[in-house]
């Protein structure tokens, strides 16, 4: 069995037209949001044996404040710039080289993407996919390669507005 989350990158301002896209910060609404994000990651029990960040500033920090809440090394974040700008074939292949020793995953990124690798694997349509939203999927597979190819299993999909469960 594997295990995949897939999360957006949490609240970043636009405003700031000196700093380029790949370098936009989080606002301070987006370290609440993945802060509060990470802790209910912790109170679900879910840990990580990898966290894969986009070079992105946003998405990195995202995944940065999230790792503090699951008790995941932030020395050990494996940062991974072809997630920024990919489409969803390149994210599958991302994911598809992970190595099989790792059975659970954590991808941080961006929009569209995000979104559209979602609803292809949620066997329900998400009409918005928000800053820090994720996706906890299971795969009935010991092999990385093969995942999108097996019988998937959506866990759960969560965002920052959501009402907690």
């Amino acid at each position: 069995m594997k295990y995949l989350l897939i999360n957006r990158h949490a609240e970043s301002p636009w405003s700031n037209f000196n700093v380029s896209d790949h370098d936009r910060e989080l606002s301070d609404k987006g370290f609440k949001e993945a802060s509060d994000m990470g802790k209910r990651l912790f109170k679900k029990n879910i840990s990580f044996d990898l966290m894969l960040a986009s070079s992105a500033t946003r998405a990195l920090t995202t995944c940065q404040l999230i790792a503090l809440e699951v008790k995941y090394p932030i020395e050990k974040i494996e940062v991974d710039s072809a997630i920024y700008g990919t489409d969803v074939e390149g994210l599958k292949s991302t994911v598809q080289n992970i190595s099989d020793d790792v059975k659970s995953l954590a991808v941080f990124g961006h929009n569209p993407t995000f979104h559209a690798i979602s609803n292809e694997l949620y066997e329900k349509n998400i009409p918005r996919f928000p800053t820090c939203s994720m996706l906890y999927m299971s795969f009935n597979t010991d092999e990385w390669e093969k995942c999108f190819e097996s019988l998937n299993k959506s866990i759960f999909f969560d965002f920052p507005k959501k009402a907690t469960q």
